[in-house]
């Protein structure tokens, strides 16, 4: 069944969505509502599953991970062997996105990988167990990605962006203590967690564990908070267009970046190398609103597009930026 919004959910959504771990305190006075009637439609959010997940973006060249993005196709599946893939590679430590899609593939994932060889170790894990069910699967490197705010939400047309987030096609590793990444396992389980509940769990003080989160967000390791929202509980449709693209220049790199900024329905990008050359996430209202997008993308770009692959994202299962155990 789907959940009915009001102005006041979709304001609240909206400035969890630029900053999830923002004070319930601060999102009162940006929407003109107690602190208390705030908590309890925050509350009724999660509740209702309109919020799945309160997401901390981390940047996994940090760690020394590069992620690749895998379509695969399946064969010969039924209910119960196509979920037992869906188990095992939502379950598995490498795994930090998972969603299942219609269209030209049925399943997409990111996998963390230091280097080709762990990645093809994985791959082949995953073809000597289900390979039999894989009828096609492509890869691709994700380079350089941006979530953008969700403007769309309170009605407005988009007029800022979040910094861009380099994921790590170029692993940078930096020494991070035991203490660091259990903070930031925790955060990446739930970007709302109280600093007060991570010191307890971790047995420092809270000042302490406000100190590393501080210089965590300094040192680029830790770059946003963002939502997950369940677009089927909204009612919402949720896309990834993927995009073969002519070689392009400068300028038309920029003007294709500053559409994706721009765009209120837009939420994530990516520049990529391998299968394809970009991608754009976005979340619409029906599919009128959505070929109306499209519309707007091929006029815009029909210099540049050399070919596209239209998935529906019908669940997503796993996003998680810190997979592996702390």
């Amino acid at each position: 069944m789907n959940v009915k919004l009001d102005k006041y959910d979709y304001r609240i959504s909206y400035e969890l969505d630029v900053n999830a771990r923002r004070p319930v305190s601060e999102i009162a006075k940006k929407v003109g509502l107690s602190k208390q009637t705030v908590l309890n439609r925050i509350k009724k959010l999660e509740h209702s599953g309109v919020i799945q997940k309160y997401l901390t973006i981390l940047d996994t060249s940090k760690f020394g991970y590069t992620p690749y993005k895998i379509f695969i196709r399946l064969q010969n599946v039924n209910k119960k062997s196509e979920q037992e893939i869906v188990d095992y590679i939502r379950e598995h430590r490498n795994v930090q996105w998972f969603a299942t899609c219609d269209g030209s593939f049925d399943l997409m994932f990111n996998v963390l990988a230091k280097d080709a060889l762990e990645l093809n170790r994985i791959l082949n894990q995953l073809k000597a167990q289900y390979g039999h069910y894989i009828a096609e699967r492509d890869i691709v490197i994700m380079l350089f990605a941006n979530f953008y705010f969700r403007d769309y939400l309170i009605g407005k047309e988009a007029t800022e962006v979040r910094k861009p987030m380099y994921f790590g096609a170029k692993p940078q590793q930096v020494k991070l203590d035991e203490i660091n990444l259990k903070i930031l396992k925790l955060l990446a389980q739930n970007a709302r967690t109280q600093v007060v509940d991570i010191a307890n769990r971790i047995k420092i003080s809270p000042d302490a564990v406000r100190i590393r989160i501080k210089k965590l967000e300094s040192a680029g390791i830790i770059q946003n908070y963002v939502l997950v929202l369940d677009n089927s509980v909204l009612g919402q449709l949720h896309y990834k267009v993927l995009l073969r693209l002519h070689t392009l220049t400068q300028k038309q790199e920029q003007r294709l970046d500053e559409f994706c900024r721009l765009h209120p329905n837009i939420y994530f990008s990516n520049k990529a190398l391998g299968y394809v050359d970009f991608e754009v996430n976005l979340e619409t209202r029906d599919v009128n609103e959505f070929r109306d997008f499209m519309g707007q993308l091929k006029e815009s770009f029909s210099d540049v597009i050399r070919d596209y692959i239209i998935l529906s994202i019908t669940k997503v299962h796993k996003f998680d930026f810190y997979p592996m155990d702390a």
